[in-house]
């Protein structure tokens, strides 16, 4: 048990210092590419993401959790790889990646079609056809990486990552910088360099793999290898086929929202502008701190799955009332920074201020995603993916609904309102269906949490001000993150006197 938790805990750790690492890094790579691109083309850089997102959720989002889970349950605890670990990552990683260059040939000769029809966009057509190059690295990366996860190592997947991210903007920025051409160009090149990154982060997790398994791979193997291979992909394709449903829903609604803004009287440059400004800056803004849930989230699925299957009911209560009580703790200390400061990032980062709206308005978004992250997660781990799939579906479809009737007639607000209604419908749904192991305290969950933010939001954001205008020779961004310290520094203190945070919880048993 000691030793289980220590490796949740370290993963969870490492993941998340490389989620923050490789976010930094995105920030700071798409506050350039803002520049160079333009809204508007930075609009239709992020249309054909959901092009990708449909095609890496059938060639490896399915298989990576299946690889995750079945590697995790035929481990001996000797923290030696057996046969019948290695029979699960050949069998997905080959599946995987013949459906990756399937993909990528059906994809790059429809480009044309695709991005007409069902993009709506025709000048996505080329863009599509580079995004294909890096299928196959992909697959076979996220295949690695499931293995990685199943037993429990979070350094590798940690540092490829990093590395993924680092070659992307090695590449990216000085050949924009230096190659002058128009935004298109610049585009092209960006594109190039996903290849580049994904190609880094593939090479790297092929050696990892090869020297790892030089030192810990064992030929005993105390299991039966009887229908690996079958149980595996029957495993992956139920996964794989719920997620594409919610994957198409997903691009179904990234595809609406410059449609239904037009239909709102924005030309279409304008749609496209609004649609880059709330998916290239404002969204990233509120996602970069979730990096801690998705780390755990990743990290807690196989551990979920093996308490299920020993019963292990004490062990499912204590994790799902950990898991939502910090996620709250976390999630309302970023509700008000991004809702306090939320003009200010706009500007600060982007020179913008539309993003700085949609930042504050989105900002309450955060601790129903940080707590459904890792429901999600804990749900999918006690074997009840179906009906994860199905409230996800739900509030894709709630969503989808503000965009096809209400966007039209009320703007870009309309779709803001709608992603909040539909992510509380997700937590809720999610916070029901585990009631029976949530210990739920709401003065210590809630109360005490959100009324010293509020507080603190107001005085640090006078100080924010005052310092402004005494100080003017200090840069912007280095006042705003001292008083970010500040509101951390103090909301934790707060936290530790009133036991919202007990320090007990975080001892390893």
């Amino acid at each position: 048990m000691k030793s289980e938790k220590n490796k949740l805990i370290r993963g969870t750790i490492i993941l998340t210092i490389a989620g923050i690492i490789s976010r930094i890094i995105g920030f700071v790579y798409k506050i350039y590419l803002a520049d160079f691109l333009g809204a508007k083309l930075l609009g239709i850089y992020q249309l054909i993401f959901p092009v990708y997102g449909i095609c890496f959720t059938i060639y490896g989002a399915g298989l990576q959790t299946a690889i995750s889970q079945y590697v995790g349950e035929y481990s001996d605890n000797t923290g030696k790889y057996n046969k019948k670990q290695l029979r699960v990552l050949s069998a997905g990683t080959f599946a995987g990646l013949l459906l990756s260059l399937i993909l990528a040939f059906l994809v790059y000769t429809n480009s044309d079609y695709i991005a007409d029809h069902f993009l709506l966009e025709k000048t996505c057509s080329q863009y599509i056809q580079i995004l294909t190059i890096i299928f196959p690295f992909c697959s076979v990366s996220a295949c690695i990486s499931g293995f990685y996860y199943g037993v429990q190592n979070a350094s590798s997947p940690a540092i490829a990552q990093i590395i993924e991210q680092m070659s992307r903007v090695i590449f990216v920025i000085p050949l924009c910088m230096f190659i002058s051409g128009s935004s298109e160009q610049s585009c092209i090149i960006a594109l190039y360099g996903m290849a580049v990154g994904e190609i880094s982060g593939f090479l790297f997790n092929i050696l990892r793999l090869l020297m790892l398994l030089r030192k810990r791979y064992t030929r005993q193997s105390a299991i039966s290898q009887n229908n690996i291979v079958s149980k595996l992909l029957n495993t992956a394709f139920i996964l794989t086929g719920t997620r594409l449903i919610i994957s198409i829903l997903h691009s179904a609604e990234a595809v609406f929202i410059p449609s239904a803004l037009q239909k709102y009287g924005l030309s279409s440059s304008e749609a496209l502008s609004t649609y880059g400004i709330l998916s290239g800056m404002s969204f990233p803004f509120i996602l970069f701190p979730s990096a801690i849930c998705v780390s755990f989230a990743t990290m807690i699925l196989p551990t979920m799955a093996k308490a299920n299957s020993d019963k292990n009911e004490t062990k499912i209560r204590t994790t799902v009332t950990f898991t939502t009580k910090y996620s709250l703790i976390i999630g309302w200390l970023f509700t008000t920074i991004f809702l306090f400061y939320g003009s200010d990032i706009g500007n600060m980062f982007f020179h913008n201020e539309t993003a700085g709206e949609y930042i504050k308005i989105l900002s309450w978004l955060c601790p129903l995603l940080y707590v459904s992250t890792t429901l999600t997660s804990i749900i999918n781990g006690l074997g009840h993916t179906q009906y994860t799939f199905l409230i996800t579906a739900i509030s894709l479809i709630i969503k989808i609904y503000f965009l096809i009737f209400l966007v039209p007639k009320k703007g870009i607000s309309a779709y803001l309102i709608g992603t909040l209604i539909s992510q509380l419908i997700i937590t809720v749904m999610e916070i029901i269906f585990l009631r029976k192991y949530i210990t739920y305290d709401a003065s210590h969950f809630v109360l005490l949490p959100f009324i010293s933010l509020i507080f603190l939001g107001v005085i640090s954001k006078k100080l924010y001000s005052a310092f402004l205008q005494c100080c003017p020779q200090i840069p912007e961004i280095i006042i705003f993150l001292a008083c970010c310290a500040i509101i951390t520094v103090i909301y934790a203190i707060w936290l530790l006197i009133t036991h919202c945070i007990k320090t007990d919880e975080f001892k390893v048993s």
